[in-house]
């Protein structure tokens, strides 16, 4: 497999929702909505980067404990985002990891977002990660714990 390789997730199985995935709720927020009244389309990528931010310490990577010693970073090296219905100011949202492809130095994570109170996906989409040694930035190994962890996830489908 190409070290570029991002795998591309089937768009109507990040719209399900399966058993297995992991999801934090949370508040869209004033500062979150542009000037038309809606999230500023930036903001979903805050909510995926948030929510895989959560998995990682659930998985008992916390990341500010990661980053101050040094161990290894994950940046993303492709993002994509697809918005189907607008988020507005108080919805309260889930942001669900419904999907994983995990690699040896790599994992492609699929997105969900949806409205809590009326269950309709607003947005889907993907990042995909890169494992570095943050002394050099060259690949790594994804971390064991964090590769048995992405594994438990719902695989591509």
């Amino acid at each position: 497999m190409s070290r570029d390789f991002v795998h591309r997730f089937d768009p109507a199985t990040l719209r399900q929702r399966p058993e297995g995935c992991f999801a934090v709720e949370r508040e869209v927020r004033l500062q979150d909505i542009d000037a038309v009244g809606i999230a500023f389309f930036p903001r979903v990528l805050e909510y995926f980067s948030d929510a895989f931010l959560a998995f990682l310490d659930h998985s008992g990577a916390s990341f500010p404990e990661v980053l101050r010693e040094r161990r290894w970073g994950a940046p993303i090296r492709h993002v994509e985002a697809d918005y189907y219905q607008p988020l507005r100011y108080g919805d309260r949202i889930e942001i669900a990891l419904v999907r994983s492809h995990l690699e040896s130095t790599a994992v492609t994570i699929g997105y969900r977002v949806s409205r809590v109170a009326d269950g309709v996906v607003t947005g889907t989409g993907l990042t995909f990660h890169v494992f570095v040694g943050l002394s050099s930035f060259e690949r790594c190994a994804v971390p064991t714990g964090l590769a048995r962890a992405f594994a438990r996830l719902p695989p591509a489908g």
